[in-house]
């Protein structure tokens, strides 16, 4: 964190109805002694501690950074997701931490989305609900993220007023599987995208890989994904290209 190791990397979003970048989500790579070194091998050890919650801080503040430079630049700006751990929900200040630092670069904050992972089991649903409805009053988007993981789905959907729901690639079809299990994934991902509709929610799946995932989308009226069939997640420089294409479209 000192050294500033940690890199911010944007998976860009994309609208499935023109196929036009719409936003994307910050996601921490960490270049040390020449290595890159992936999340899986740093952040469930910052978990074990508050650390997480400075990366996640230093995240945020990296991307308004990025925001600020890019509406400087006079490029179009699109929402950029940033996550935050279930570990900053024991924190009730939170949501004046998360202003104090996008008010200081002056990013409006409808250009911010916060994504809270589903596996947030262990936290207390009223004090869940509190911070998320503090974060909507004060404009933000806010994401539940990787739903369908963890054992309260449907009880968060319930609890909290979110604005977009993210789902887990894992509902996916994959087109390699058998096809009992094949049509239990089409199945549950129809009634999940109009569960969430019908509740006013954003939906936008995650993980797409394939065009066969892209057209089950669409046949459900889900028109928001993210996934290595579009784009990996990109460093800075290449992600802005992306941006300036906005311009061309």
């Amino acid at each position: 964190l000192r050294n500033e190791e940690f890199m911010v990397y944007y998976q860009p979003k994309v609208t499935l109805k023109n196929y036009r970048l719409n936003g994307a989500e910050a996601l921490c790579r960490w270049k040390h002694n020449g290595e890159m070194v992936l999340p899986y091998r740093f952040i469930p050890v910052l978990e074990q501690s508050n650390m997480i919650c400075e990366l996640d801080f230093y995240m945020l503040e990296h991307v308004c950074r990025d925001l600020k430079r890019w509406r400087d630049e006079g490029r179009e700006l699109v929402k950029i997701s940033v996550n935050l751990s279930r570990v900053h929900l024991g924190d009730m200040d939170l949501v004046e931490h998360v202003l104090e630092i996008v008010d200081r670069y002056g990013i409006p904050h409808s250009y911010i989305e916060l994504e809270l992972t589903e596996t947030t089991t262990d936290v207390d649903f009223r004090e869940l609900k509190q911070i998320v409805i503090a974060f909507r009053m004060q404009g933000f988007s806010v994401a539940v993220d990787d739903f369908g993981v963890g054992y309260s789905s449907l009880n968060l959907i319930r609890e909290m007023p979110w604005k977009v729901l993210k789902i887990d690639k894992s509902f996916l079809p994959e087109g390699n599987e058998e096809q009992d299990e094949d049509e239990q994934k089409r199945v549950m991902l129809k009634h999940i995208i109009g569960m969430a509709q019908n509740l006013g929610l954003e939906c936008i799946a995650e993980g797409v890989e394939t065009a066969e995932q892209v057209t089950i989308l669409k046949e459900n009226n889900c028109y928001h994904a993210q996934g290595y069939l579009f784009d990996k997640p990109l460093p800075v420089a290449e992600f802005e290209i992306r941006l300036d294409g906005l311009k061309n479209v």
